[in-house]
C-alpha cells in the first residue's frame, strides 16, 4: 500500500549502486588485443622480435627501427560477432557484423651511409584499433529461484529497510513506481511484489564501440644488431551499452503481465601511455625482443539513463523515469572518473628461416590485472571498495602468441595463434575466462606495393549474471568472432 504522505528523504543510498563504475569498467578498458594490420593479426600477433610492421609499434616500440623504407599502410576490417548463450536450460544467440578502420600509419625512414654505429633512425605517426566491442546478445530463459522484483526488494542494494523518497531513483524507485514492488500495509520501509515465480526472463543487449592509440614513435638501429624505440600514445575509448531486461507470466500466476528495464549506458575519454623496447640480434638468424608499457591513464566520463514500463492484466500500464523526491526529472546521470590501467612487459623471440623462407615468432606478455585502479575526479566518492575488489577478484597473467610466415616469391603464407590468460582470479566464477585466436593469412610484394590479407577466429566464454541476486543462476555465454583485415601498403 503507498503512502499519500510526504515521507522526508532520510537516508543516501550506496554511492556504489548510484553509479556504475565497478571492477568490470577498469578490465574492459585494461584489456589489449594486439594485431592492428593484417599481416600482424594472421601471426597472432606475435612481433614483439620482429619489427616492420606499424603494428609492432603497439607491442614493441623497437619494431619500427627496423624499417628500411619510407612506409605507409591502411587496414580496414570487417567483422562477425555470434554470441550464443545457455540460461535455465533455453538456448539463445544473436550477432552482430561490423566495418572499422583497424590501422593508418606513416613510418619516415631515415637511412645513413655508413655501414657501423648508428645506421639509421626512423619516425612514426599513426593510429592502432585493439579491441572491438561490436556485439549483440539474446539470454531467455523461464526462472522459478527469483525475478529482478527480488533484487530491487532484498538484493545487495534492496528496497527493504528504506522510505520509498529514499529509493535510488534510477533502480529500486523505478520498480516502485511502477508498482512491481510496494509497500506492505502498515509498513513504509518494507516491501512486496506481485510477480510470482516463474516468470520467462529475457535480456538483449547491444555494444558497440572501440578502443585505439593514436602514436608518435621514434626509433634507431645500431650496427644492424640493436634496435632501440620508443612511442607516446593518446589512446581513445569510445564504448555503448544498451540493455533491454523483460519479464513475462506467461504461466499467468498473477495479475502481472510484464515489465520492462531498460537501461543504457555509454563511455568516452582518453588516456595517455608511453612504451619503449629493444630488440636485439645476436646472429643472423635469431631475434630477441622486449618492451615495457607503463600504466595508461584514463579520464573517462560515463553517461547513463535508465527507465521501466509495466502492463498488469487488469488493463493498467505504467511508465516511470528517474526522477527527485518531489517528482522532477532528472535525466542522465552523469559521472567523471579515472582510470589507471596495468603495466606490462612484453618478451619474445623470432627465428629467421634459412635462405629468406620465413620467419617464426614467439611473444609471452605478463600483466598483474590486480594493479588497476579506478580514481575520483569530480569529488564525492573515493572508489576504495572497488579498488578492494580489482584485488580480490582479479590476478596477475600472461599472453602468449606465436606465429609463422612462409615465403614463396612474391607471395606469403601466415599462421598464427594466441591465448589470452583469464584476468580472474582462483575460484572466480570466470577463473577460465581465457580468450582464444586462431589466424591465417597471405601477402603479396611487387616492388613498393605490397597488399596483406588476415583472418582471426577467436572464442571466449564467459558466465554472467543478469542481476547481482543470489537465488537466481548466471547464464553461460559464448562468443565466436571472426575477423577480416585488409592492409594495402606502400614503400618510398
Amino acid at each position: 500500500m503507498r503512502s499519500t504522505i510526504l515521507i522526508i528523504l532520510c537516508g543516501i543510498i550506496s554511492l556504489n549502486h548510484a553509479f556504475t563504475q565497478t571492477e568490470a569498467d577498469a578490465l574492459r578498458f585494461s584489456q589489449k588485443f594486439f594485431g592492428s594490420t593484417a599481416r600482424s593479426a594472421a601471426m597472432g600477433g606475435a612481433f614483439g622480435a620482429l619489427g616492420g610492421d606499424f603494428s609492432s609499434l603497439g607491442y614493441n616500440p623497437a619494431g619500427i627501427a627496423v624499417f628500411r623504407t619510407t612506409e605507409l599502410t591502411l587496414t580496414p576490417s570487417f567483422s562477425m560477432d555470434n554470441v550464443s548463450s545457455q540460461y535455465y536450460g533455453t538456448e539463445s544467440s544473436d550477432s552482430k557484423y561490423s566495418l572499422g578502420m583497424y590501422n593508418i600509419g606513416f613510418i619516415a625512414s631515415f637511412n645513413r651511409d655508413n655501414e657501423s654505429g648508428w645506421v639509421g633512425t626512423n619516425f612514426g605517426v599513426g593510429y592502432n584499433r585493439y579491441n572491438n566491442f561490436n556485439r549483440n546478445q539474446v539470454i531467455e530463459g523461464v526462472n522459478f529461484d527469483s525475478s529482478i522484483a527480488d533484487y530491487f526488494i532484498d538484493g545487495p542494494y534492496g528496497a527493504d529497510g528504506q522510505h520509498p523518497e529514499a529509493l535510488d531513483a534510477f533502480w529500486e524507485r523505478l520498480a516502485f513506481d511502477t508498482y512491481i514492488i510496494d509497500t506492505v500495509p502498515g509498513y513504509y520501509d518494507f516491501y512486496e511484489t506481485p510477480v510470482m515465480l516463474g516468470q520467462t526472463q529475457r535480456e538483449i543487449i547491444s555494444k558497440s564501440g572501440h578502443t585505439g592509440e593514436w602514436l608518435a614513435s621514434f626509433g634507431a638501429n645500431y650496427n644492424h644488431k640493436l634496435y632501440l624505440g620508443a612511442a607516446l600514445g593518446i589512446e581513445s575509448v569510445d564504448y555503448t551499452r544498451n540493455s533491454n531486461y523483460n519479464e513475462f507470466d506467461d504461466l499467468d500466476l498473477s495479475n502481472f503481465d510484464q515489465l520492462l528495464f531498460t537501461r543504457n549506458l555509454s563511455t568516452r575519454g582518453r588516456g595517455y601511455s608511453f612504451k619503449m623496447g629493444a630488440i636485439f640480434r645476436p646472429v643472423g638468424m635469431l631475434r630477441l625482443g622486449g618492451a615495457i608499457h607503463l600504466p595508461t591513464f584514463y579520464t573517462l566520463t560515463d553517461e547513463y539513463d535508465h527507465e521501466m514500463k509495466s502492463w498488469f492484466d487488469t488493463g493498467e500500464h505504467y511508465h516511470a523515469v528517474p526522477t527527485t523526491a518531489e517528482g522532477d526529472p532528472i535525466g542522465p546521470r552523469v559521472k567523471e572518473y579515472s582510470l589507471t590501467t596495468p603495466f606490462r612487459a612484453i618478451g619474445g623471440v623470432g627465428f629467421m628461416l634459412p635462405g629468406e623462407l620465413g620467419v617464426i615468432s614467439v611473444d609471452y606478455e605478463y600483466i598483474d590485472y590486480t594493479t588497476m585502479r579506478l580514481r575520483e575526479t569530480d569529488g564525492g566518492y573515493d572508489f576504495h571498495y572497488e579498488n578492494q575488489v580489482i584485488q580480490d577478484v582479479y590476478r596477475p597473467t600472461g599472453n602468449l602468441r606465436a606465429g609463422a610466415e612462409i615465403r614463396l616469391g612474391m607471395f606469403m603464407l601466415r599462421g598464427g595463434y594466441s591465448l589470452y590468460g583469464s584476468p580472474f582470479a582462483s575460484g572466480q566464477m570466470n577463473e577460465d575466462a581465457g580468450y582464444t585466436s586462431y589466424s591465417g593469412g597471405i601477402g603479396f610484394r611487387e616492388g613498393s606495393f605490397y597488399i596483406d590479407l588476415g583472418y582471426v577466429y577467436t572464442v571466449h566464454d564467459r558466465y554472467y549474471y543478469l542481476y547481482d541476486y543470489e537465488r537466481t543462476e548466471p547464464s553461460f555465454n559464448e562468443t565466436q568472432k571472426s575477423r577480416f583485415m585488409l592492409t594495402t601498403g606502400f614503400r618510398f
